[in-house]
């Protein structure tokens, strides 16, 4: 858990704000020979993920500047009780959006 609180998110893909309310343009991953064929509308148009009020927030700090701890700091001191324990669900939404490759993780290096 450690490494990733140490990391900087930053956003990987195409999204809008509605409201308030982040949605998130998914583009499918590597679609095979097959997939291409079949589906042809489904791989062109990017799917789309309506965030609720906690991810929404999250995702917009996800700009380079902050690590993911930092981030966790903030959402605890703008949603308080509503996201305890709060470094758990930033790391595990970090970590889902890692995965599906909508955020990048980097680190910073310092220079003695």
């Amino acid at each position: 858990m450690e490494s990733i609180m140490k990391a900087y998110p930053i956003r990987a893909c195409e999204y809008e704000k509605i409201n308030n309310v982040v949605v998130v343009f998914v583009k499918k991953q590597n679609p095979n020979i097959l997939d291409k064929k079949v589906f042809k509308k489904y791989f062109r148009k990017p799917h789309k993920v309506d965030l609720d009020e906690i991810g929404s927030f999250v995702w917009e700090l996800c700009d380079g500047d902050l690590s993911v701890e930092e981030i966790a700091v903030k959402v605890r001191e703008t949603f308080s009780d509503k996201v305890e324990p709060a470094e758990k669900r930033v790391e595990l939404f970090i970590r889902q959006m890692t995965k599906t490759k909508l955020i990048n993780l980097f680190t910073k290096e310092t220079v003695d």
